[in-house]
């Protein structure tokens, strides 16, 4: 998934670079053509008004000087010196003027009506220089004619020519707007090309992926057939997923494989378990057997003697006269044997009753209301005869009291386990005190605590005590199940927890953390499943 997920970041980066060097290769180049038509608009608008509305202005103020400022001097009541001083200042701003404005661009018909303007001007220039201004006032005027005419010429021909490169100016500004335009839709078209090449170089194949992913996460091998088309720069994302798709396929195949032993494995330690619980069983069946050889063989030899002495009397009372002696020692004989069959029968009874209490939770694993002390002192009585030959002592110091709403099959199952635990591992046959206490009681929970006296375990063997199948015994007969079993059973259908202490040497504690009342959703076939 990350190869997949590298080979993506690196065929979007591609086509991501792509597209934007393209995008901005065409955005620049627009917006370097609208800077060009902008400038050549720009110096068009400025050639027109530096050769056309500038010489157009200095042609009116030249008319000006030359029909109002002029006369007007010339007519003044001013003394002659200043009235010539007056003169000379106008003569020399229209002379600038005219300067100025042959100086700019003028087409072949103004060059011509300028010089002939310029002509008339001079002559005006000498008549105001060689006559006094009184007298020159009649014939300025008459000479000023012409040149009004010349100037007016040039005036006309100089605002068409302007209108003229006006008019060139606008249709720059038509086409600098149509190029303006045609920039403006060039750029939506290059967004909506944009728009178009990300949906289909980069959102449409990262569909596909995600669509190829989430088939393979529901456990889907079929990809579509777009993804079998992934090409350019996706081609690579195309065979990372081919390549994860054989290895989901790979994985499943491993899957289904390791759901089969687990159900192997599962019936297996299913058949364990059931052979561990029948062990046990066979094992109270071969102490309460043998612990019922004693009261039962005493029975059976004072049923026996009793007979010969009945037999005895029988013939005595055949052959004559009974003594008074000989009937007092057959009731002597019946009261010590009805004794001894008494004491001895109602022994076999409580055995009996106590294996068949054992017995029938063990195997019903039905949920019930007991007497935590009497269960155990059931169950004890019921291991004695198994365990006790060993030399191992069993005690109960549980207060009497004690109520619980639980499953008494599995709490015994737990507490044979324990017991056979700290036999066979903690006192290696020979002997030893198991003793179960109440460690604490709180609201709704008690402590019940299991305690050996052997030899204890190492900090690795308490790592892995409760493992299926972990043994110290291996080939000697332990099957690796028994503190499993515990755990499981605690833990799951009586609904707590347990905790081992132990030291090499220092024996073994077990603590039961368990609700009086067991979990109302645990079931009985937890009685028989192991987890590890």
């Amino acid at each position: 998934m990350v190869v997949l997920q590298r080979s993506l970041d690196r065929s979007v980066q591609r086509t991501l670079q792509g597209l934007l060097w393209w995008l901005g290769a065409l955005l620049l180049l627009a917006v370097a053509s609208g800077l060009l038509a902008s400038q050549l608009l720009t110096r068009q608008l400025a050639t027109v008004y530096a050769d056309r509305v500038v010489p157009l202005r200095d042609l009116q103020r030249i008319s000006q000087l030359l029909n109002v400022d002029v006369p007007v001097t010339l007519g003044g009541g001013a003394d002659g010196a200043l009235q010539q001083q007056l003169l000379n200042e106008l003569v020399r701003e229209q002379n600038a003027l005219w300067r100025k404005y042959l100086a700019t661009y003028l087409t072949a018909e103004e060059s011509a009506l300028a010089e002939t303007a310029g002509q008339q001007l001079g002559a005006l220039q000498t008549l105001l220089e060689a006559e006094r201004p009184l007298d020159a006032a009649s014939r300025y005027m008459l000479q000023l004619r012409p040149l009004n005419t010349t100037l007016s010429a040039l005036l006309d021909l100089q605002v068409r020519v302007a209108d003229s490169e006006l008019n060139s100016g606008r249709a720059w500004g038509r086409w600098a707007s149509a190029w303006g335009l045609l920039l403006a839709l060039l750029g939506l078209a290059l967004m909506l090309l944009a728009i178009r090449l990300v949906l289909t170089r980069v959102l449409r194949p990262l569909a596909v992926v995600a669509d190829g992913i989430a088939r393979l996460s529901e456990g889907e091998l079929a990809l579509g057939p777009e993804a079998h088309q992934l090409s350019g720069d996706y081609a690579e994302v195309g065979d990372q997923l081919r390549r994860l798709r054989n290895s989901v396929a790979e994985r499943q195949q491993l899957l289904a494989h390791e759901q089969a032993l687990g159900a192997q494995l599962r019936e297996a330690q299913a058949e364990l378990v059931e052979a561990e619980k029948l062990a046990s069983l066979g094992a109270l069946v071969a102490g309460v057997a043998h612990e019922l050889n004693t009261p039962i063989g005493v029975a059976v030899t004072v049923s026996s003697g009793l007979a010969d002495k009945v037999r005895r009397f029988q013939q005595d009372l055949a052959l004559g006269p009974l003594k008074r002696s000989m009937l007092d020692g057959l009731l002597a004989s019946i009261t010590e044997a009805d004794q001894l069959l008494a004491r001895n029968l109602a022994r076999a009874a409580e055995l009996i009753r106590s294996f068949k209490q054992v017995a029938v939770d063990r195997s019903s694993a039905q949920r019930r209301l007991f007497d935590l002390r009497e269960t155990v002192d059931e169950l004890l009585a019921s291991l004695r005869p198994a365990y006790g030959r060993h030399g191992t002592e069993l005690i109960n110091e549980l207060p009497p009291g004690l109520r619980m709403d639980s499953y008494p099959g599995a709490l015994g199952q737990v507490l044979t386990n324990l017991v056979v635990n700290a036999v066979l591992h903690g006192f290696d046959g020979h002997g030893g005190a198991v003793r179960i206490a109440l460690a604490d009681r709180s609201e709704g929970t008690l402590d019940l605590m299991v305690e050996d006296q052997g030899r204890g375990m190492s900090a690795e063997v308490q790592a892995r005590a409760f493992e299926p199948f972990f043994t110290t015994r291996l080939g000697q007969g332990g099957s690796g199940l028994g503190l499993a079993i515990v755990r499981n059973l605690v833990v799951g259908l009586l609904g707590g927890r347990i905790v081992l202490h132990s030291s090499e040497g220092q024996g073994c504690r077990f603590l039961l953390h368990l609700p009086l009342s067991a979990p109302a959703g645990a079931a009985p076939e937890h009685h028989a499943s192991i987890t590890a």
